[in-house]
């Protein structure tokens, strides 16, 4: 019988080592955590060329990331942070759209006001909210509202440069040189609505150019 209890004792003693090894494994376990996944935006980066490349969504890649504005602009060297697959995030991007339609919507409603007897023509309406600009400074306003006056702005759709062209034919015609894209835009300006003037009248009542 002192063998038989000695022998139960001893199978005892074996198993609660077990489980306190066990135990302090999964402990240790779940203190690591993972590093973040980290990219450094290249020249020619958009949010969904890094996207697709880490098997994600240029949205989640914005929420993600709260020093970038405007998910349209970002500039080589900018460090960004990839979201792990079930990771919850704050939707920044749909606060962001919602600022954008407001934006939009203010010159559509300067009409309304035209059509009381003592108001203004529509086109005056509009200046309510964005002012006549000279021609250089209209052009100033165009590139700051498109790309923050950045060369190397792309947004996800892959429009390129400080006046945004989407028809992929200024990256390669002058890269991130300044100059070359603003003679570039200027002649967009001119041969589509007369000049940056006009241009300008058309952003504010549109949104785009």
């Amino acid at each position: 019988m002192r063998s038989i209890a000695l022998v139960a004792a001893l199978t005892a003693a074996v198993f609660v080592g077990v489980g306190s090894q066990s135990a302090s494994a999964a402990t240790t376990t779940n203190v690591t955590k993972p590093a973040p996944v980290m990219v450094t935006v290249a020249e020619g980066d958009s949010l969904s060329k890094i996207a697709e490349a880490k098997q994600t969504t240029y949205v989640r890649v914005f929420n993600a990331n709260d020093k970038i504005a405007n998910p349209d602009v970002i500039n080589p060297g900018q460090e960004l942070r990839i979201p792990a697959a079930d990771e919850e995030l704050p939707d920044r991007y749909a606060d962001w759209q919602a600022q954008q339609q407001a934006a939009a919507a203010a010159p559509a409603a300067a009409p309304v006001a035209a059509a009381k007897p003592a108001a203004a023509p529509v086109a005056s309406a509009s200046a309510t909210s964005y002012p006549a600009l000279s021609s250089n400074a209209a052009k100033a306003f165009i590139y700051a509202k498109e790309s923050g006056n950045n060369p190397a702005a792309t947004n996800p759709s892959g429009c390129f440069g400080i006046g945004q062209d989407c028809n992929g034919v200024l990256r390669s015609m002058c890269g991130v040189d300044y100059n070359c894209q603003d003679a570039y835009f200027t002649n967009y300006a001119m041969n589509r609505y007369g000049g940056w003037e006009g241009a300008y009248s058309f952003w504010v009542n549109h949104g785009w150019w």
